[in-house]
């Protein structure tokens, strides 16, 4: 009895021993077939048109946006901009090194001092008194002039150098791409309450040309800047900047003429402007830049994950290439032909970690989609930054035309536009006061962006 029994429990250990074997060797099989799965199409074609060459035309804002409201000439800003990228490189290069020694763990009293460009009006509170968007903008300077003329002279530095801002043809940090070395740019928006301040004290022509030229300042960041807060950004002050244009023209007679350059800074943003390209190929450089460093921690993991087995569970190149397949979206022809034509985007892919190509990469996989759904909106915002200009541009044109159309209701005057300023899919109609045109928003559903027509051609 006991032999049999004993025969018994052998074969249960052989059966279970050759499953486990053979559980293994699936393991093994998986794990290689993944490794060596290649990239996909899909994947391939986000990294060339992140990788393609960047258009950097003209010289780089860094300096002066970096110092914008500081003291000191340009050449010394400049000075003190290099001193202190060659110090913060120093000091990013050991605190790198440093982190990767000791396994990500910081020590007491390891390199306290982040170098830091220095005080002064770039790192001012933004006074509540002035203008934060373009939005009721000219009747909170109309109704405390005073109040806002005050605010505006701890300003004066900044104000005073957005002209050289203005003469700079991209942005490019000199830096390593992170939250930290990211520039203030709080005092971009400071102007607007000083070109709403010189319209209420009767110099329309300066609040109209410094909008202008503060409108070419945002496109210049949105086209060429560096990451996509700076694209962001850049769209934002294009779009504060046209709709507080729209605001100081609506109150001027239709003979009041329009300041040199507006015509450029003001124009209809291409599909390349209005697609994010520009910001999400920086925001893929930064994100690709610190891959390296994952892939070094994970070496120097705890005693239990081996450089060989850190191996299977971060791919460096497989991690980067999912990265692109959700951040290339932006750049690709499909998508600047939906954005040529104004149609909404489809949110940006984020890749499933159950793909074949993550089980050799599941740490690389898991980092790869943590900050996909963040980047669904942003294309949808650039295209509202677009269709607000679009509805400026309607504007203009109904307003150098209004002599030769003065008798037809203002709704059929719209059917006469240019074609590229209809909109095929975003109509642009008159307000229900018809004092402005409206079309509607594609960041936020439901609500209607709006620009208030001159008077001249207005159906008050």
């Amino acid at each position: 009895m006991k032999h049999r029994e004993g025969r018994t429990m052998g074969k249960v250990l052989r059966r279970t021993a050759a499953g486990l074997a053979g559980l293994l060797l699936l393991v093994a099989a998986v794990l290689l077939l993944s490794s060596l799965w290649p990239l996909s199409a899909t994947q391939k074609r986000a990294l060339a048109v992140l990788e393609a060459p960047r258009d950097m035309p003209g010289s780089n804002g860094y300096a002066t946006l970096a110092t914008l409201g500081m003291a000191g000439t340009p050449g010394q800003r400049q000075a003190r901009v290099d001193a202190y990228v060659a110090e913060y490189l120093r000091w990013h290069a050991g605190f790198v090194d440093h982190t990767l020694e000791s396994g990500g763990q910081r020590e007491e009293g390891m390199l306290e001092v982040k170098p830091r460009l220095g005080a002064g009006g770039n790192t001012e509170p933004f006074d509540p008194v002035l203008c934060r968007h373009a939005t009721g903008c000219l009747a909170r300077v109309r109704g405390q002039p005073q109040a806002v003329a005050e605010a505006l002279l701890p300003q004066a530095a900044v104000l005073a150098q957005m002209d050289e801002l203005a003469a700079h043809g991209h942005y490019q940090s000199l830096l390593p791409l992170d939250a930290a070395t990211v520039p203030n740019m709080r005092p971009l928006f400071v102007p607007l309450a000083a070109h709403a301040l010189a319209h209420v004290q009767g110099d329309s022509q300066r609040s109209l040309a410094g909008l202008c030229r503060d409108a070419g300042i945002g496109r210049m960041l949105l086209g060429h800047g560096d990451s996509l807060l700076t694209s962001m950004v850049g769209g934002a002050l294009l779009a504060a900047s046209a709709e507080l244009f729209a605001d100081v023209l609506a109150e001027l007679p239709v003979d009041a003429p329009i300041p040199e350059g507006c015509t450029a800074a003001l124009a209809p943003l291409t599909p390349q402007e209005a697609s994010n390209c520009a910001g999400m190929q920086g925001e893929f450089a930064m994100v690709r830049g610190g891959y390296p460093r994952v892939a070094q921690l994970a070496q120097d993991a705890p005693w239990w994950v081996t450089p060989q087995t850190a191996k299977l569970l971060y791919d460096r190149d497989r991690s980067v290439a999912r990265v692109a397949e959700t951040i290339g979206q932006a750049c690709l022809p499909e998508t600047l032909q939906a954005i040529a034509g104004d149609r909404p985007l489809p949110p940006a892919p984020v890749p499933s970690v159950w793909r074949l190509e993550c089980a050799a990469n599941a740490v690389g996989c898991i980092l790869s989609g943590i900050a996909g759904p963040a980047y669904a909106r942003y294309g949808a915002q650039q295209q509202d930054t677009a269709a607000r200009l679009r509805l400026l541009n309607a504007a203009l044109w109904l307003r150098g035309h209004a002599a030769q159309r003065a008798d037809r209701p203002l709704a059929e005057r719209l059917d006469a536009l240019p074609a590229g300023l209809r909109g095929a899919q975003r109509p642009i109609t008159v307000s229900a006061d018809g004092t402005a045109l409206e079309t509607p928003a594609y960041a936020r559903q439901g609500q209607v962006l709006r620009m208030p027509l001159p008077l001249t051609a207005s159906s008050r």
